[in-house]
């Protein structure tokens, strides 16, 4: 449980922190996430946070102004002025990016995907959107955001309403809060053994240990 409730903390934080832009709040999680990922054995990624969380606490030292322009928001990418609307960039790359590539008139609808193809259809994206804002104002069609957020719309919340449904009925039928004193998975149903040639008796699964483990991990690796 203390790797299910400390996971699902810091990626409630990551997900608060990229919506409000606040780059104090972003490190944060990056740092509570390290013990959890060495030890689910996820090297690469505890390595490569750990280095990032390095080059970034020295980035006030080393490159102030970078810093500045992290701390006023702009590590984040905005197409709203809303307060809940930051974007971390590479969801942004997927949902502009990444999708205008699939869609009609994208690399993937018949242009090819060669190199020179990839970066003609790149340099070409501004003056499209140049085109794209004089038709609009010639034709007096714009594109604008609604004030709606979409999260309200009756679309998402039928949706919403149907997750809701299907995880009331998974733990229905599998309560995790059963007074069955053994470690057991709720939705495999397998049971943790006991470790019968201990001097006293012990579960032989360490999942709720995770973040004492990782953290004996991490400092095996400093240097």
């Amino acid at each position: 449980m203390d790797a299910v409730h400390g996971h699902g903390r810091c990626l409630t934080q990551v997900y608060k922190t990229e919506r409000t832009a606040n780059w104090d709040l972003h490190l944060q999680p990056v740092y509570d996430m390290l013990p959890f990922f060495a030890a689910a054995g996820h090297n690469l990624y505890a390595k490569s946070a750990y280095i990032y969380l390095q080059m970034m606490l020295d980035l006030q030292t080393k490159h102030p102004e970078v810093c500045k322009s992290f701390q006023d928001g702009l590590h984040v990418v905005r197409r709203s002025d809303h307060y809940w609307a930051g974007l971390s960039n590479d969801l942004a790359i997927e949902q502009v990016l990444m999708r205008s590539m699939k869609t009609s008139g994208g690399l993937t609808r018949g242009r090819g995907m060669t190199e020179r193809q990839r970066l003609a259809w790149l340099m070409s994206i501004l003056s499209c959107a140049e085109v794209n804002n004089a038709m609009q104002h010639l034709t007096g069609v714009m594109y604008q955001t609604s004030e709606q957020h979409k999260e309200t719309t009756k679309a998402r919340q039928k949706r919403d309403y149907k997750d809701t449904d299907e995880l009331i009925a998974f733990l229905s039928q599998r309560d995790p809060f059963n007074p069955d004193p053994s470690l057991r998975s709720i939705t495999s149903g397998v049971v943790a053994e006991v470790d019968v040639n201990a001097d006293v008796a012990e579960v032989d699964v360490n999942a709720d240990k995770a973040k004492e483990i990782g953290w004996k991990i991490l400092s095996s690796m400093v240097g």
